[in-house]
């Protein structure tokens, strides 16, 4: 029987295997999919250019440039087959341009010319089947590992995403984004917990427990906004300018609604959970064995999901940070005005978590007591 499983398990695996396999070789092909020409280098000639030298107020630079004669063939449109002289210019850093290499396809714009003597200039790099295989990749895994969980999981994903492009539809139109992110907030929490956990009284705590927290938060962060004075909203990331100061705090604490809840939702079931397997145990135990119980649990979960949010949102700036200093900004001018909206989002999802902890156990210990004084009383 044990040979039999294993057999089983690399039948699957081959086959999670064949299908990214699959997957890589048709994105790779599906040129016809693009409205843009496309074309596939075969031969690459680079040039030194030029270098530039500067001062940035903080460092010396030198930054070299060179240019690049592609041959590429075109995979599509009405020029599909015939073989363009592509140019490209680059700097060494890399930083706003590409260096292609043999065997990329490249995204070709400005084709002029007839017969053999077409030209045109790289406008980037097509990518779509990186993106491909690692999508398949994740999907796969959560198959393969979850079973059945792992295709609600994927479900729920696809659910989530097509209620998020449902939102930003009704925003276009004018609706108030965070009146329509208060029921997606609810939507997804849904979605994610009944999916995962089935219909049970462990997922309806979960459910009531998160809810409760997120509210939580985003009420104080409204009263924190209400009472501090204007917030600049200047160098909030694709904000329109010039703005109203209402929309952008709309738009700010939806931010912090649908931020707070993936890390809030973690706790609260890790919390639940935790208390229905002690009243699962049968022990006649008191309201302050409970307590106890969570407060070791949450202790040694709070660390660990403050620190998961720190990192999140210092990875998104990360590449920010770097430039700004590179480029002689001051790292407090940095923190000030491009990391605001990342260190409050981080901040309110801590407040998140800490208070996820107490409200899941109250929530749950309340509902497991009442129970188990039924179950005592019969």
């Amino acid at each position: 029987m044990g040979f039999l499983k294993d057999k089983k398990l690399m039948i699957r695996i081959l086959i999670f295997i064949v299908c990214v396999c699959a997957v890589y070789i048709a994105t790779e092909n599906d040129y016809s999919l693009y409205s843009r020409a496309v074309g596939r280098v075969t031969h690459v000639t680079t040039t030194y250019s030029n270098t530039e030298q500067g001062y940035d107020g903080t460092y010396d630079y030198n930054e070299k440039y060179y240019d690049q004669t592609l041959t590429c063939v075109i995979k599509n449109g009405s020029h599909k087959g015939r073989t363009v002289t592509v140019t490209n210019h680059y700097g060494s850093s890399e930083v706003y341009d590409v260096r292609y290499s043999k065997g990329d396809a490249v995204f070709i714009e400005n084709i002029k010319g007839s017969g053999d003597s077409l030209t045109g200039n790289a406008a980037g790099t097509k990518r779509d089947s990186l993106i491909a295989v690692i999508l398949a990749m994740l999907f796969g895994l959560f198959l393969l590992v979850g079973g059945r969980k792992g295709a609600l999981t994927i479900l729920s994903l696809f659910l989530n995403m097509a209620a998020f492009y449902v939102v930003l539809l009704l925003y276009t139109k004018g609706i108030n984004i965070l009146a329509l992110t208060i029921p997606m907030t609810i939507f997804f929490t849904a979605m994610l917990l009944f999916f995962m956990h089935g219909k049970n009284e462990k997922t309806m705590l979960s459910f009531v427990a998160t809810i409760a927290t997120v509210a939580v938060v985003t009420v104080i962060s409204a009263i924190v906004m209400k009472f501090s004075g204007r917030v600049d909203y200047d160098f909030m990331d694709y904000l329109n300018q010039p703005y109203e100061q209402t929309s952008a705090n709309m738009i700010f604490l939806s931010e912090i609604l649908v931020g707070s809840l993936g890390a809030v939702m973690d706790v609260v079931v890790t919390m639940v959970m935790t208390v229905n397997q002690i009243a699962e145990t049968g022990v006649d135990l008191t309201r302050q064995d409970f307590v106890r119980s969570c407060r070791a649990v949450g202790d040694d979960l709070v660390g660990t999901m403050i620190n998961l949010m720190f990192f999140t949102n210092i990875a998104a700036c990360l590449p920010t940070f770097i430039l700004a200093m590179r480029n002689g900004i001051a790292f407090h001018t940095v923190v000030r005005y491009n990391m605001f909206f990342e260190l409050a989002r981080f901040l309110t999802g801590s407040i998140g978590v800490v208070l996820a902890i107490p409200v899941s156990a109250f929530v749950a210990i309340y509902y497991y007591r009442r129970r188990m004084e039924k179950c005592l009383s019969r």
